[in-house]
């Protein structure tokens, strides 16, 4: 009896207060935007994108170097399988090391037991192998230095400045200094005639002389070579196998010009440019 009479006291209530009865309706309204808000941002947290097909990574494979190919290869069982396929290998050789692609391939047939992947990874090494053996790039530049050239025989005398940064070699050149002696009376019936090549580097830092040698007779068309060159600390250290390399040019008989070159003794073919400097810099900054 009590309860029904709590009951009818409490609509009763309600009937007369219908702001309070509004108040509650909002309030229940309101907890429901919010549960539901609750339950979407889970759902989002929770939510995971599905992976991508291996059928998809096979596709980027080919965009990738042979070192990224070998490094995915590793990361999983799954992804081995997917990053050694030959179908994926097999693209590679042919604009990588189209030579070995066309000597493997030149009877139509390849070896079963090479895949394309060991081939490559072999391919690859050897290359690495090559490029590591390159000597560095030299420490100094020709516009670092000065080239100096004397010519001597009795009374007559000829001092030729060469500046480096006025010397102009092509990426195929060999590197050699020409002096114009043109004017110091030099004939080709002269004997013992003193030659010497210098080199400074920049503001007289640093000096070298390269070669100091005695010619018994000009009177040669096809020049000479000189005493071997002193030794360096590099790939020279067994002894330099380098020598100066003289041509004498005239005008008749009268001596025009000296051409100064270093040769290396074990082809005697004169050094191209870069590894002039690097010899150079062994003397002048090492």
């Amino acid at each position: 009896m009590s309860t029904y009479v709590s009951s009818v006291s409490s609509l009763a209530a309600m009937k007369q207060n219908p702001l309070k009865r509004k108040r509650n309706d909002e309030i229940t309204e309101e907890k429901l935007i919010l549960m539901t808000t609750h339950k979407e941002n889970d759902e989002h947290e929770h939510t995971k994108p599905s992976p991508p097909s291996w059928e998809i990574l096979c596709l980027v494979g080919p965009y990738m170097d042979p070192e990224t190919l070998a490094v995915a290869s590793c990361v999983s069982t799954t992804w081995s399988k997917c990053f050694s396929s030959e179908d994926l290998w097999k693209l590679l050789p042919a604009t990588r090391h189209s030579i070995f692609y066309k000597a493997i391939t030149k009877e139509g047939t390849k070896p079963a037991w090479l895949s394309y992947k060991r081939l490559i990874s072999e391919a690859e090494s050897a290359a690495k192998r090559r490029r590591n053996n390159q000597p560095a790039e030299p420490k100094i530049s020709l516009s670092d230095l000065v080239f100096i050239v004397h010519v001597s025989a009795g009374l007559k005398e000829a001092v030729v400045v060469k500046q480096g940064k006025d010397l102009v070699f092509g990426s195929n050149d060999r590197f050699q200094i020409e002096a114009d002696v043109s004017d110091s009376g030099f004939t080709a019936d002269m004997k013992d005639v003193s030659m010497s090549w210098n080199v400074v580097l920049r503001n007289y830092e640093r000096m070298f002389l390269i070669s100091d040698t005695v010619i018994k007779s000009l009177d040669s068309k096809i020049g000479w070579f000189t005493d071997e060159l002193p030794a360096t600390k590099n790939r020279y250290c067994d002894g330099s196998n380098l020598v100066g390399e003289v041509k004498p040019c005239f005008n008749e008989e009268v001596l025009d010009k000296v051409v100064f070159a270093i040769a290396d003794s074990r082809n005697w073919k004169s050094l191209f440019v870069d590894d002039v400097l690097r010899y150079l810099q062994c003397f002048l900054i090492d």
